[in-house]
């Protein structure tokens, strides 16, 4: 005959058991109070309580066993026994598969008359008393809260050997509770559990693996190194504006009952916007068990377990690995977008499209970059200009980096024409090119011999360049007259008709013999190698002016981020636009 029960565990604060440098330190990182189903089914001479188990991908029959702390115990081959017959289906032990259920016998307790279990209840009391390894509970005192009510709430202890050796028990395992009537709150109790109804499913945790060469660490050390990588954390999650939550209590609920409650300090929570919960386990303290539950009954939520091992960019590459994020490029990869005339191609340690948008056009962007000295930070002005675009740039340093300066900078003033000059553009260029010259000018050509006659024509813009005589027609001298021209040893640029700035550029800075670059420039923005930076690719013309500085001639409209950017560089934007008809 079956009966169902309702078994009500509460594990509160469990000590890890990942600390084998620190002997003795207990933790109150996490707790869990659970409301599980259990049956007790009768057997001769006594009882057994069961779990309901449905199998898992890798599990197998020792490994279950195992991690419930059953082959350990005295009676353990009467549980293989009950386990075979309680699951007819079983034929095989080391044989079972995902999704398949099973029933695991957990204890078996007998069945006595009531002097019977009095007897019982007595020996397991004075069985603990000389117990050097107790399992506890850990009771946090509510306001409220009094000794003898708490116990009742837990364990069904008869009356006689409750106020008597019970709770001389507790007095014995907690030496600063003086008087067992006055408790307070916040106050912590460890309770001895010894009672045949109480049944404490022991948690296994993982145990951190320390390389015997390496060196020992204190725990002031290990504290400050994972205060230390949790600050680092929030400060980059912050910069990509995702919820990162590191101080008070995290409180998860449980579908079946009950809920799992985490210290933030040592679990922080990331909220991403890709919709996923990443509970971050710094130690790799949380029991495997734990986590299975909490993964069991949530689909958003993901665990990252830490090592000793791990670095921050390490950290960083397990955290965005369990993100849920639509795309995550790393270094040596490039996303390649498009601002007008433009061009961008984006690199860092890590580049983030948190979601996919509508025609693959993503709407934020992150790009991070763990950098070492100021000179690999992406100037002020590339940062300002790419968050117009949804593009967040965060430069990281975990050593001390004096603050981007450059963002405020003042833009620098690009190249301007005077006022009231005839033939501007053509003019503006032989100023820079250092050339005097005048405009409007009548050049005598050709005047014959006592014949009465002569030819005079206007130039534009006349000049003499390495004793050549030289004229810049603009407003369109007829074939006739410039095929005079060039008998006569004249240099003639005709730009009658022409529009294209950038060709008017190009024919005067080559009729003046200067070197130019017409391609389009690639600019990249920080002093880092090209796997792990942001390139610019902007059209111009660039050249020499006469005193040595670098021009760039561009007819497209120039965002004054990108100018200030070209000014840092070196650059003086001529913008070629001004003088369009």
């Amino acid at each position: 005959m079956k009966k169902s029960f309702i078994l009500l565990a509460s594990l509160i604060a469990f000590s890890c058991l990942c600390e084998p440098l620190v002997q003795g330190k207990e933790k109150d990182t996490f707790s869990i109070s659970l409301v599980q189903q259990a049956t007790v089914k009768k057997k001769e001479g006594g009882e057994v309580l069961w779990e309901h188990y449905k199998v898992k991908e890798g599990d197998y029959i020792w490994q279950l066993l195992r991690q419930r702390d059953l082959l350990k115990r005295p009676d353990i081959s009467e549980l293989v026994s009950l386990l075979k017959s309680m699951n007819k289906s079983l034929t095989n032990l080391d044989l079972i598969h995902p999704g398949q259920t099973i029933l695991i016998p957990l204890n078996i307790t007998p069945v006595r008359g009531s002097a019977e279990r009095e007897e019982f209840f007595q020996k397991s009391i004075m069985g603990i008393s000389s117990l050097k390894d107790i399992n506890f509970d850990k009771h946090i005192v509510k306001a409220g809260d009094n000794l003898t009510m708490i116990v009742h709430s837990r364990y069904k202890i008869p009356p006689k050997y409750l106020y008597d050796e019970y709770l001389n028990l507790v007095q014995k395992f907690n030496p600063s509770l003086k008087n067992v009537d006055l408790i307070y709150p916040n106050q912590v109790i460890r309770l001895p559990i010894y009672s045949p109804e109480i049944v404490r499913m022991p948690i296994k945790a993982k145990k951190i693996e320390i390389a015997p060469k390496k060196t020992k660490i204190t725990l002031t050390e290990e504290t400050g190194q994972i205060v230390s990588l949790r600050k680092k954390l929030s400060d980059i999650f912050n910069q990509m504006d995702e919820d990162f939550i590191d101080s008070g209590e995290q409180f998860i609920p449980l579908k079946s009952g009950g809920q799992i409650n985490l210290r933030a300090d040592s679990f922080p929570m990331l909220n991403l916007s890709s919709g996923i919960r990443l509970i971050i386990d710094l130690k790799n303290e949380l029991p495997e068990d734990i986590g299975q539950l909490i993964l069991a009954d949530w689909e958003d939520y993901r665990i990252v377990h830490l090592s000793t091992d791990d670095n921050l960019k390490t950290t960083m590459d397990k955290i965005l690995a369990a993100s849920n994020y639509y795309k995550i490029l790393r270094s040596g990869e490039q996303f390649k977008i498009r601002s007008g005339d433009i061009g961008i191609s984006i690199a860092g340690d890590w580049v983030i499209i948190p979601y996919r948008s509508e025609e693959d056009i993503p709407e934020k962007i992150v790009t991070l970059t763990f950098i070492n000295n100021q000179a690999e930070q992406t100037p002020g002005a590339v940062k300002a200009y790419l968050e117009k675009l949804g593009i967040k740039v965060i430069d990281y340093s975990e050593l001390p980096v004096p603050k981007d300066i450059e963002k405020d900078a003042p833009i620098q003033k690009k190249i301007k024409s005077g006022k009231n000059i005839d033939f501007p553009l053509p003019s503006l260029l032989l100023n820079l090119a250092g050339q005097p010259f005048s405009s409007q000018i009548k050049i005598p050509v050709y005047q014959g011999e006592g014949s009465g006659y002569n030819l005079i024509i206007q130039a534009d813009l006349f000049f003499n360049r390495r004793g050549k005589d030289c004229i810049i027609d603009t407003t369109g001298l007829s074939p006739a007259i410039t095929s005079l021209l060039k008998k006569h040893q004249f240099l003639v640029l005709s730009l009658a008709g022409e529009k294209d700035l950038n060709r008017i550029t190009e024919l005067t800075l080559d009729f003046l013999g200067l070197s130019f670059d017409s391609k389009p420039h690639h600019f990249l923005a920080a002093s880092r190698d090209k796997t792990r930076n942001i390139t610019l690719t902007i059209p111009g013309i660039s050249f020499y002016d006469q005193e040595g500085k670098k021009i760039l001639a561009t007819d497209k409209k120039m965002p004054i981020e990108i100018v200030s950017f070209l000014n840092q560089k070196g650059y003086h934007v001529l913008e070629l636009s001004e003088f369009q008809d």
